[in-house]
């Protein structure tokens, strides 16, 4: 079924599938985040605090947790939890203080940030899923 994901009815596929797109959106965030913190303007004190702070760890764990899940290790479920938490408050209350002192573009932001937070909670509440298949004794 093509909807499993939107179900949210968990599969080894889909599994497999979801950490490999994590793998490569958390090591393309890596470069992402060297050029934001290299881009100064009026933010440039709070893009490097919450830069080097919150996002550099949450790409870090994200990257971690779906190589992690590529190889299926059962581990690399709850660091895909901790990482997908902390990216939804990192990007939920940074985006709000951008959106407030940043005039530039704010409603394509606003509509970025609203499908970000979106994702990512349908993301934590897919890994948060039990897995039947885990249960028969795999690493």
């Amino acid at each position: 079924m093509a909807f499993r994901w939107l179900l949210m009815q968990p599969s080894e596929t889909l599994d497999r599938r979801l950490a490999w797109i994590g793998l490569l959106l958390n090591a393309a965030g890596l470069p992402a985040l060297a050029k934001l913190l290299s881009s100064g303007g009026s933010m440039a004190a709070a893009n490097w605090a919450v830069g080097a702070s919150a996002i550099l760890p949450a790409l870090v764990l994200g990257v971690v947790a779906s190589a992690a899940l590529v190889k299926r290790r059962r581990w690399g479920r709850v660091v895909a939890i901790v990482a997908l938490a902390l990216s939804l408050a990192v990007s939920l209350s940074y985006g709000v203080v951008w959106l407030a002192l940043v005039s530039v573009d704010r409603p394509v932001v606003a509509v970025v940030l609203g499908v970000l937070v979106v994702a990512e909670l349908l993301a934590l509440i897919y890994w948060c899923l039990p897995r039947p298949w885990w249960r028969r004794g795999d690493a």
